[in-house]
């Protein structure tokens, strides 16, 4: 489909627009070495040597983000969900997406459902857990690694992927598609809602952060 953006398409462009967005408000990719800090379960910060925890703090952005885990269960890192959002418009075009479409253990497989059992039990203390939008997965993705992905900082991120994760961002031209942030290639593309995708939630209003525009 003409309207869907491929993998590698737009990978050279993002960079360079990445970049200006580092030069303009930020120091640079040489960041992604030193603005994470784990998060206790209970919601406390970790030392700064004490490597992950259940959560991570990502000190620039002010946002703290989900970590997986490598066991079974509601955090494990295999799972996998198609994006659904009951709140989303229905009625001629349906712009909710699929509903439980994944493969994954202690929810049913969609995004609305996971994002509720975090909630649920109280991740790190919080229960104010969201999809991120698209320019928050990408202030976690470093171009540096996109010759050796995941491009995640993986200390802080052990099971990270070099795959897709979902985005809270529509595609304003597709009913039944959204954006997702592609961490092996380290660029943004667009797929169709029913997909079976990755999920890292994400808690807290971003700071110095420039909105990607659809």
């Amino acid at each position: 489909m003409m309207d869907m953006i491929k993998n590698g398409l737009f990978t050279a462009l993002t960079m360079l627009l990445l970049a200006g967005c580092y030069q303009d408000a930020g120091p640079g990719y040489a960041i992604h070495d030193s603005k994470y800090s784990g998060i206790t379960q209970n919601g406390d910060p970790m030392a700064a040597d004490a490597g992950p925890g259940p959560c991570v703090l990502d000190s620039w952005s002010g946002l703290i983000w989900e970590v997986k885990t490598g066991q079974p269960g509601l955090q494990d890192w295999r799972n996998t969900y198609s994006w659904y959002n009951p709140n989303e418009q229905h009625g001629e075009l349906d712009y909710r997406g699929s509903r439980d479409g994944g493969q994954c253990t202690g929810s049913d497989c969609d995004t609305w459902d996971y994002i509720r059992a975090v909630n649920d039990a109280g991740l790190c203390g919080y229960q104010d857990w969201r999809l991120p939008l698209r320019d928050e997965l990408a202030s976690i993705s470093d171009p540096r690694k996109a010759e050796t992905p995941p491009t995640f900082n993986q200390e802080f991120f052990p099971f990270g992927q070099p795959d897709e994760y979902w985005s809270a961002n529509d595609y304003q031209f597709r009913w039944d598609a959204a954006w997702v942030w592609n961490y092996q290639f380290g660029h943004d593309r667009v797929d169709w809602k029913k997909e079976p995708k990755r999920v890292r939630l994400v808690r807290g209003e971003a700071l110095n952060l420039d909105k990607i525009k659809d």
